[in-house]
Order: structure tokens, then C-alpha cells, then sequence
């Protein structure tokens, strides 16, 4: 009650409100809904608004406030990325030649190199790698599959990967990444995987396996990776969904221009 309060108290107060009357209030919406506030601001603002419309027309008052109705877009949140030093930070923390380190450290490198779901990495299948011609078969959603290269410092780390592996008892499973018990690796031990890695690593985001994705389309982009061979890399339906990537890139041009433009 006391959040609602201020807040009520600061909406009428910065905005110099000085009567209770529907075309004042509606000014009001017309005020916030047009300023430079986030879009979830401006909900908080105008549903503020709104509960001390609801309350002032229940009490008893002589005039009743009609309050016109605004819809605010959602905005859209832009992923958080790593940088390259970063991602490699990751992937270099395992460096022990255990099933366990040579593990983790191929799904780090895996998820950055190919720019897969996490789904797509506990699906993937020995029998999906072909190391002759340097590609991986993913399955993505609505079980479209795509083909994605293998880097070289990738195919090292899976073939170092596949030896330990095959050294371990009992290993029939057909999935490529594997728990300690030679099940097929959950997604949640993958998000806890990523989170554990980058706390120790002392990464300060919020990290997690859709975070080393973003990494790596932002940085295909900002390499001049084209849109519609990063909406393959990515199985991406629609290019729209790609597009996303462009405004990470564009603030990326912006701060470097910035800072090393003569005429910045």
C-alpha cells in the first residue's frame, strides 16, 4: 500500500496535476504514455493511475472519472552477450583430461560454435557428426534439421571428448553428450552446467545456454556474417526473428564509431 501511495503521489506531483477531473487525468495518460519512460514504466505508471480511477469512482463522489484506455506496446528486451575473451574463459576453465572437464568443456564450446538450442545440444547423436566433411546435423524445432560446421578448434575438443568417452564402462548410449551414469544429459543439468561455469569464471550476467547463442550470432554479425546465412546458421523460421541480432550489432557500431571516429 505504501509503493502504491508513492507512486500515486509522485505520477500527480512530477506532472503538476492539480484537479480530479477526467480531462486532467486523461492529459495524464496522454503524458506518460508519451514520454521517454521504459514500456514498463509507463504500465506501472497508468495501472497506478487506473486503481485510483477504480477506487475514486466506487467512493462517494458526485462526478465519476472516465478514463481512456492506452495500450503500450511491450518493449522488446535485447539478449545479453559474452564476449569473445569470455566464451573462451568458459571453455578454457575445464582443463583436466577427465570424461567430466572434457566434457564440460566441449558442451561450452559446442553450444558457442554451432549456435545451438540447448534442446538441440541433448539431442545430438554420434551418428550426427560427420568429422570427413566438418559438419553436424541438428535437430531443431518442429524436428527441422539443419546443417551446421564444425570449426576446427571445435572438432579438436569433440574428438579429444569422443576418446575419453569411449574409454568409459558401459557406454551404449547413441547421444554425443552423456551423464556420469551414460544417460542422456537433461536440460537442466546443461542450464546448471553454463550458470556454475560462468560463476567461476566470475562472469557478472545473468548467464545461461541461450546467452552462449546470442554470443555467437552477435558476433557472426559483427564479423559481417549476412542476415539470411545467419538465419540458417541459427534455424531461424522467419528472418524477422534474425533481426534482433541487427540492434545489438548496431550499438556495437555505434560505441565503436564513438570511440575511435575522428569526427565522433
Amino acid at each position: 500500500m505504501n509503493a502504491y501511495t508513492t507512486d500515486l503521489s509522485n505520477l500527480f506531483t512530477e506532472n503538476a496535476v492539480l484537479d480530479i477531473t477526467t480531462n486532467e487525468l486523461n492529459n495524464l495518460v496522454k503524458l506518460v504514455s508519451t514520454k521517454d519512460y521504459s514500456p514498463n514504466t509507463k504500465k506501472r505508471k497508468l495501472s497506478v493511475l487506473k486503481q485510483f480511477v477504480n477506487w475514486f469512482n466506487l467512493s462517494e463522489n458526485k462526478k465519476t472519472i472516465i478514463l481512456q484506455d492506452v495500450t503500450i506496446k511491450a518493449g522488446q528486451k535485447l539478449p545479453e552477450t559474452l564476449s569473445v575473451g569470455q566464451i573462451e574463459e568458459m571453455i578454457n576453465y575445464y582443463a583436466l583430461k577427465t570424461f567430466m572437464s572434457e566434457r564440460n568443456k566441449t558442451i561450452i564450446d559446442f553450444m558457442y560454435s554451432t549456435g545451438c538450442r540447448v534442446s538441440e545440444l541433448c539431442d545430438v547423436k554420434i551418428s550426427d557428426i560427420d568429422f570427413e566433411e566438418d559438419y553436424i546435423q541438428l535437430t531443431g524445432k518442429g524436428s527441422k534439421q539443419r546443417i551446421v560446421p564444425i570449426g576446427a578448434k571445435l572438432k579438436k575438443n569433440l574428438l579429444s571428448y569422443i576418446n575419453v568417452r569411449n574409454k568409459k564402462d558401459n557406454t551404449n548410449s547413441p547421444y554425443l553428450f552423456i551423464s556420469k551414469s551414460n544417460t542422456k544429459l537433461e536440460r537442466t543439468a546443461i542450464f546448471r552446467l553454463i550458470k556454475l561455469t560462468a560463476m567461476h569464471t566470475e562472469i557478472n550476467i545473468n548467464v545461461h545456454p541461450h546467452t552462449l547463442r546470442h554470443s555467437s550470432a552477435t558476433h557472426m554479425l559483427e564479423a559481417g556474417c549476412d542476415l539470411r546465412t545467419l538465419q540458417e546458421y541459427l534455424g531461424h523460421s522467419s528472418v524477422s526473428t534474425t533481426q534482433i541480432y541487427t540492434k545489438l550489432t548496431k550499438e556495437f557500431l555505434s560505441e565503436v564509431f564513438n570511440e575511435s571516429h575522428p569526427r565522433a
